[in-house]
Parts: structure tokens; sequence; C-alpha cells
């Protein structure tokens, strides 16, 4: 959810510039399913959590997150100027619920199976990914003018490999080069942690368990530090690049490492969760294009999410428990991750398809509107269709090694496709 710039057509994904703009992202973030559970034991009382240590408040959160990103994408000078912290919410949503897994499984084994953790990796994100990743390359060939057919055939094998985020940090943010898969910068930044982290939580426990928080923690810290600075040097950069949002995985990681520790009495956990909700709905409101982000001011988001995830370990009711645990909340938040992958390209294709769709260089309220009808009917079904059939089939269950032979076969016809672009 990067802060999107206005370029004529619509908002795009890319990192806050200082000139008159407005900027964007993850779900995922992309992101990990919500059914993660505590360090070692789980993060909250059992009775609070559904089967697998499901926690509602923070499907709730995805749903939060994933919302205010497309609304900020589909009418950035509506009231959510600041909706592209969504991706950093997302950020603190992974790491916590990596970390939960990861820990779980360290400290109760002594070991990581990292085969089975990658493999899960890649049932749960890659399908629909690439899924999206072909339909953006058709609808260039189909709909884009050839000119920027390249553009589109590099950023879609960037995307497929994921080091998006590095490529487009190397590109002028100029929104006039933003490509319909622009967003997947966050999930590159995603993908890479994942890849990553699991290692550094190994060696810090071979090394020691009892220094395993205050590891994550210097991990945290230097790299907030580095947000810091390099916000202050080059903005667009800070925005895109990995070492800069590792301390938001670290902060959801440090979360899951204390455990039942931080379970609160229910007055207090309310507290936590109000100030929480309350830190994110002020970035969301009051941050805009101008804002010097991430930087220092990405504490109030992710600090906001971290604190609601805290609040979730009460087992007592909370205050907003009727909403965040409607079905309709629920819904939107289990769909997140394919409504991130799909809202973007929807944003920046259809004004091609549909030349009146963008009158007077912005998309129409209705136009709109139709954007997240079209964005939740294609998450719906190819989650249904695509993403889980493939993530629970047995047989890339039981073999992790047929798993990864799937997804070399995918970034090949990814790859594949995108080469069309560009060799035409």
């Amino acid at each position: 959810m990067t802060r999107a710039e206005e370029s004529g057509r619509t908002r795009v994904p890319g990192p806050p510039r200082p000139e008159p703009a407005v900027t964007e992202h993850r779900e995922d973030r992309g992101g990990e399913p919500v059914t993660g559970v505590g360090a070692g034991e789980q993060l909250g009382h059992p009775g609070k959590r559904g089967p697998g240590g499901f926690r509602p408040d923070v499907q709730a959160l995805r749903a939060l997150a994933v919302s205010v990103t497309i609304v900020n994408h589909l009418w950035p000078g509506a009231p959510l100027t600041g909706g592209y912290v969504g991706v950093d919410v997302f950020f603190v949503i992974s790491g916590f619920l990596i970390s939960s897994q990861l820990i779980r499984e360290i400290d109760g084994t002594g070991r990581l199976h990292l085969a089975r953790f990658y493999a899960r990796r890649v049932r749960r994100l890659l399908p629909a990914a690439f899924l999206v990743l072909v339909f953006v390359a058709t609808a260039a060939y189909l709909f884009v003018p050839r000119p920027q057919w390249s553009a589109y055939g590099r950023e879609i094998t960037a995307s497929a490999l994921y080091w998006q985020n590095w490529l487009v940090a190397t590109k002028p943010g100029d929104p006039t080069l933003f490509t319909a898969v622009q967003h997947y910068w966050s999930l590159s930044v995603e993908e890479q942690f994942y890849l990553c982290w699991p290692l550094l939580l190994l060696v810090l426990f071979k090394i020691s368990p009892k220094i395993r928080f205050t590891g994550i923690a210097v991990v945290g810290l230097a790299s907030l530090a580095f947000s810091v600075y390099l916000t202050g040097v080059n903005q667009y950069m800070a925005y895109l690049i990995t070492p800069v949002r590792v301390w938001e995985l670290a902060l959801g990681s440090v979360v899951a490492m204390a455990g039942t520790k931080l379970e609160l009495p229910r007055i207090a956990a309310n507290l936590v969760s109000l100030t929480g909700v309350a830190a994110m709905v002020f970035a969301v409101m009051v941050f805009g294009a101008h804002s010097e982000f991430p930087g220092v001011l990405a504490l109030v988001p992710a600090v906001g999410a971290a604190l609601v995830i805290v609040g979730g370990t009460s087992p007592h009711r909370q205050w907003h428990t009727p909403v965040t645990s409607s079905a309709p909340v629920q819904l939107v938040g289990n769909l997140s991750y394919s409504l991130y992958l799909w809202h973007w390209p929807l944003i920046v294709l259809v004004p091609y398809a549909f030349p009146g769709a963008a009158a007077g260089g912005t998309l129409s309220t209705p136009v709109g509107l139709a954007i997240v009808a079209a964005s939740l009917a294609l998450a719906y079904l190819s989650k249904r269709l695509v993403e889980d059939p493939i993530r629970f089939w047995p047989p890339l269950v039981r073999n992790p090694r047929l798993t990864f032979i799937g997804m070399v076969a995918g970034i090949v016809v990814v790859c594949a496709v995108a080469s069309g672009l560009l060799l035409a």
C-alpha cells in the first residue's frame, strides 16, 4: 500500500514523492492465513480462539488494511489520505503469524523443517500471484500501448521472482511509468522476509534461546534506524527496499515471542486495543502524500497494529468484538490477499480497456464501485478455485519436492508469457 501518486488517469502504487501527488501497496498482504499460534504456546486463551489458534481480531486487522488501501487507491482525495499505511499493518501481521508458527516448531522440537515451511509458503502465496501476473500480461498485450510492453514484461518477470521492489526502487518515481503489477513490491518484501527469517530464528535458537528476543530486537532497531536515515536521504527508495521494512516484521515477531506473557486483564486489554485502533485511524486520516514516510511516522500504524494483537491475547470479549467478528469483516479478511492482488490491476487496466471510464483523468465513483465489486468477485473465485484447492491438494501437502517443482514450472510459465511482451 504505497502512497499513490495521482497520475492523470488514476492513483498508482508507488512510494511517496515531494511533488504534488498522492502515493501506494500487502496484503498481504499478502500475508499469512490467520491460523498462527503463539510462541511455544497459544498467544491467548484457548477459548478465545477457534481451531488452529484462529484469531478473529487479526483477521479483522487484515480486512482493515486491505480496505483502506483499496479506498486510498481508488479515491486518493478522499478522507483516507493515509490509506497507504495498510502495508505497514500487513507487515506487522505477517511477522507475528509467521514467527508464531516458526517459534512454536523450534521450541517444541528443537529443529525446523525448512522444506515444509517453504513449501507451505509456496502453496499459500504463489498460485494466486501467478494467476494475476498471467492475467496482467494478457491484458497488457490486448489493451496497453505497445511502448509500455517492455516495462510490463520486466516487472512481471521481477514479480514472479519476487525481487520487484528492488527493480521499482531503481526506476524514477514517475506515475506514468507505473504498471499494473507495481503493487507486487510489498509481496516481494514479504517473500524475502520469509526466505531469511526462519534461518535467523534457527541460528539464534542454536546459539542460545535466551538471546532470541535480544537478537530480534537488535535487528529490528537497526532496520528502524536505517529507515529513519534513508527516509531523509531518499524517501522513494526508503519506501520500497527490504532492509527498511524489516523492523515492522520484527515487531510482529517480538509480539509472537512474548507469548502469553502479554495476556492482559480485561480492562487493560480493551484500553490497549482501543489505543492501537486509534493510532491506525489517526495515520489513515492524517498522513498524506507529503508526510515523511516511512521513517519515524511508520511507528504509528505499526505499533497500533501490534497493540491490537497484544490486546487480543486476553481471553475476554472486547469492545470491538461485535464488529471485528462479524461475517462481512471476517469475509474481507479471509479474501484480503486475493483482494490485494486483484484490485490494483483493475484500477490501472480499466481505463485502457474502457477509455470513457476515466473521464477527466480520474475514475468516477460508479466505476470505482464497480472495480471494488469486480475485485471481490475475482478474489472469491480465485480463492475458491485456485488458492485453496492447490494449497490443500494432498499430493502437494505430502511432498514438498512436488510443490517446488510446481513453483519452478509456474515461474517458467509466467516468465515465458512476460517475455512475449519484451520480445514484441
